[in-house]
């Protein structure tokens, strides 16, 4: 057995693409010999198959010490361009690898690979396939350049410029009719849609050049997406090519950006640049039909995308790739039996910014800030779960109603919502019979149009509920929402707009970005449900989320924080971009989904928690929330001295409700301003005691807040206020008493009371 042997990490496909760019198809070797020195071996390495060689013979001499290794990393190895052009079909090879020591082959292995053929591509291995697609992207093919009069005359036609003049104009709708023109004239030449292989990003596929797909008048969703991303690259833009499963479309820069990878595995940050107007992406098997309008085919372009991210695989930037030397194949010309090699050369336009997208430092950190007592931030950590049980942060599709919208739709639907207007929610599967035959059975097949259209003329959304458990799902929906608001007083029903998609320690969490408090409530004569604002909230923030984001990453959103305000509401359009511009400004990879779902979340308590976190100074200012936070294990003493001499006689005369002594203590007491605890079992006299004391605080010009954890216990307190005939002078700010309206007209019948004398 021989004492040396070798390894090596092999591309395991081998293309044309490589032998181009003169990537060596074997990464590393390393040779390792466990006997005596062997000085001056030489080490060859080369790929062969049953043709013949496909590479230039690479060879290198080793000093091999006595029970060492060596590892190589710069293996110079060349493929012939020539030879592997004219694989014609994908076939096996092997790269042979040799050690040969005084004239003896001491070690030797061959690493099986795969041939393409010359004009395929295959996505493996990951990264490096993707940045050899640009070598398909071939602008100065003649029939690009060809192309080009067409594109300036149908420039020229829309805007009198015919310049083809990229981002010189630092206009992105400049930019748009470029991509436009492009598109329409592409669209002139009849090219017809060839399907593509099953899984032929799996399996490979053969990349039609411009000449085949413009001569020829075929291409698949890959030929015609390289095809015009090579036309966009001659007028100056810098195009992208966007892998999905089984699929492929086409996306280019609106502005001059330069992006830092030639190839994108996690497409969130890109996204958002879509969102933001950044990016535009462009359905390209639409070239293939002649009555498809380009904003038809970005509109598609975009839904491809959108429709579920997690199907987009790889994003080539072909510009970035262009910076990392991979060039264009050269176009061979044959005309009139003489064949002309048209090589690349990169066009000159436009000179790209240095910075990519603004950046904005974190916020200064306040040192001198006094810091927040332990007992505070206890209070703070109990009203506010920041953790991944609480579903502001960690939101699931768990007793979620999902509405199918599109993005105009939504924005319509925060805008009624808040104008206190009826939406009705449709079962899923409520779908005209003539769209289920051509679309699908439920709401989500549906195109967005009809979804667009349906809201317009109906006002009426669908939902993800079948119509066999519609009435069950938002019957105990309504009935839920409303206990929890009748045990707390406060409306837990919320409708969450949009969603941020985000990781957090390897985990991808969902979180709602508005939400807009609402009633739910069945239709008439057994019609579908309806949802409407609540009139005594309206749309907010999602706070939760954006403390989290501030305390996890440092983000701070100002346009969500304190959002602009339209007719009704917020205004989504704005507040999304806020989201999108500081994640892409801070170069976070999360994406925000334009989404609507109703549910029941745990909101209320953040009001409670905001006032501790920016007035704790001033709360504890007083004598007990200064002593429960700085010293609770202290005794408390009361800076207000006890009233034993007060008058009790002359108290209990001004009391409506008859009182024994240590009532009436307690209610002197309080109107000095003494804090004290009041117990008693049952029937003696708690509720007559605190009638006693509002009644005689209003009397003196003093006002009190009545808090009670349950209704009921609220109600008992008012019915006395109300016997002894100062019901008037309260403000029940309870449950839906609490709405405008309401209290409007609880203010104005205080105010319309007049004094009447004793008879």
């Amino acid at each position: 057995m021989s004492q040396v042997t070798v390894t090596a990490v092999v591309t395991p496909v081998i293309s044309h693409a490589m032998a181009h760019t003169g990537i060596s198809p074997v990464r590393q070797i390393e040779v390792t010999n466990a006997g005596p020195a062997r000085e001056a071996a030489e080490l060859s390495v080369s790929v062969v198959d049953t043709q013949g060689a496909l590479s230039r013979p690479w060879t290198r001499l080793l000093d091999l010490a006595a029970d060492s290794s060596i590892v190589l990393n710069d293996i110079g190895l060349r493929l012939l361009p020539e030879a592997m052009e004219q694989v014609e079909e994908r076939r096996p090879g092997s790269v042979h690898i040799a050690v040969v020591h005084d004239g003896e082959e001491v070690a030797s292995v061959d690493e099986d690979v795969a041939i393409l053929a010359g004009s395929q591509w295959l996505a493996v291995p990951p990264g490096l396939a993707e940045e050899l697609l640009a070598v398909h992207v071939m602008p100065n093919a003649p029939q690009i350049t060809a192309l080009m009069p067409r594109v300036a005359d149908l420039a020229k036609a829309q805007s009198g410029n015919a310049a083809l003049d990229g981002y010189q104009s630092d206009d992105p709708d400049r930019v748009d009719l470029l991509a436009a023109a492009v598109f329409a004239a592409l669209q002139e030449k009849g090219i017809n849609y060839a399907e593509p292989p099953a899984s032929w990003a799996d399996v490979g596929q053969k990349v039609r050049t411009p000449a085949a797909v413009i001569d020829g008048r075929l291409g698949t969703c890959l030929d015609t997406c390289v095809v015009m991303a090579a036309a966009l690259e001659q007028v100056g833009l810098h195009p992208q090519i966007w892998i999905l499963r089984g699929h492929a479309v086409l996306g280019y820069w609106r502005a001059e950006v330069e992006s830092s990878s030639s190839v994108t595995y996690d497409a969130s940050d890109l996204l958002n640049f879509i969102d933001l107007g950044y990016l535009a992406i462009v359905e390209t098997t639409m070239l293939t039909r002649p009555d498809a309008a380009f904003e038809q085919a970005r509109t598609a372009g975009g839904q491809a995308v959108r429709r579920n991210p997690d199907d987009v695989l790889r994003v080539l930037d072909v510009y970035a790739a262009r910076r990392s030397r991979i060039t264009p194949l050269p176009a061979i010309e044959r005309r009139d039996g003489v064949v002309n090699v048209v090589e690349y050369r990169p066009a000159e336009h436009s000179v790209a910014p240095a910075e990519q997208v603004p950046t904005t430092a974190p916020p200064p950190t306040q040192s001198d800030a006094r810091p927040m007592p332990a007992r505070v931030r206890q209070w703070k950590n109990a009203l506010l779960d920041l953790g991944l049980r609480n579903r502001l942060i960690n939101f699931t599709a768990r007793s979620a109603v999902h509405l199918h919208l599109d993005a105009d739709s939504l924005r319509a639907l925060e805008d009624h919502l808040n104008a206190h207007r009826l939406v009705g929610l449709r079962p899923s599967d409520d779908v005209p019979d003539a769209l289920k035959a051509q679309y699908g059975r439920t709401a989500a097949d549906l195109p967005e149009q009809f979804l667009r259209q349906t809201y317009a003329d109906q006002r009426a959304v669908y939902t993800d509920i079948s119509s066999a458990t519609y009435l069950s799902r938002l019957r105990s929906l309504a009935y839920k929402a409303r206990t929890i608001q009748e045990e707390t007083g406060a409306n837990n029903l919320y409708l969450a707009l949009g969603s941020l998609v985000w990781d957090l320690d390897g985990r991808t969490l969902r979180s709602p970005l508005v939400l807009v408090p609402l009633v739910l409530q069945a239709g008439r004569r057994g019609g579908i449900y309806q949802i409407t604002g609540d009139e005594a909230g309206q749309s907010t923030p999602n706070y939760c989320l954006l403390e989290r984001l501030r305390q996890s990453f440092g983000l701070t959103v100002p346009g969500l924080e304190n959002p602009v305000l339209d007719a009704s509401g917020i205004d989504l359009g704005a507040a999304f971009g806020a989201m999108r511009q500081a994640l892409a400004e801070k170069g976070l990879p999360f994406r925000v989904e334009e989404t609507a779902d109703i549910a029941i979340l745990q909101f209320a308590k953040y009001r409670l928690w905001k006032d501790i976190d920016e007035g704790w100074e001033q709360l504890i200012q007083a004598p007990l929330v200064r002593h429960l936070a700085l010293s609770p294990t202290e005794e408390f003493v009361d800076p207000v001295q006890a009233t034993h001499q007060a008058d009790l006689e002359e108290l209990a005369t001004q009391c409506p409700i008859p009182a024994d002594g240590s009532q009436l203590v307690a209610v002197s007491d309080a109107l000095a301003g003494r804090t004290f605890v009041l117990e008693g079992p049952p029937g003696t006299g708690k509720s007559q005691t605190i009638a006693n004391l509002l009644a005689r605080a209003i009397a003196t010009g003093k006002k009190v807040l009545f808090v009670a954890e349950k209704r009921a216990a609220l109600d008992v307190v008012s019915g006395r206020v109300d016997d002894v005939g100062l019901g008037a002078f309260t403000l029940d700010l309870h449950d839906k008493l609490s709405k405008p309206a309401t209290v409007r007209r609880q203010i104005a019948q205080a105010l319309d009371l007049t004094a009447r004398g004793r008879p």
